[in-house]
């Protein structure tokens, strides 16, 4: 068989009809899979204040300390802040006994 036999037995447009599905397919993964997490937020309501609260429920180590610039809570053996803030000696505050104000505060802001 040649190539031009080879190209006649092709059934070509299935093999179009196939392609365009998997083009919309992936077209539609990849947008899926580029939403924001701000977007799933807002699809989701009260989302992001379960999830402050199912981390807050975590074993947090007595020692821990609070970061004051992004309220971030970083292990008792970090020396820097693990978003980069800075170091622990100019940061550093303890952790609070109340624990909610650390599910209720997002990226140093208070959350309404």
């Amino acid at each position: 068989m040649d190539v031009g036999d080879y190209l006649l037995s092709l059934n070509l447009p299935f093999a179009m009809l196939v392609g365009g599905v998997l083009i919309v397919v992936g077209l539609v993964l990849l947008r899926f899979l580029m939403a924001t997490t701000s977007e799933v937020g807002r699809m989701v309501p009260g989302a992001g204040s379960a999830a402050g609260r199912a981390l807050d429920a975590r074993d947090i180590p007595p020692e821990s300390w609070v970061c004051t610039v992004c309220r971030s809570v970083n292990t008792p053996h970090a020396t820097h802040c693990y978003r980069g803030c800075g170091p622990r000696e100019q940061l550093a505050e303890p952790l609070p006994q109340d624990r909610s104000i650390l599910a209720d505060r997002q990226n140093g802001k208070r959350v309404l």
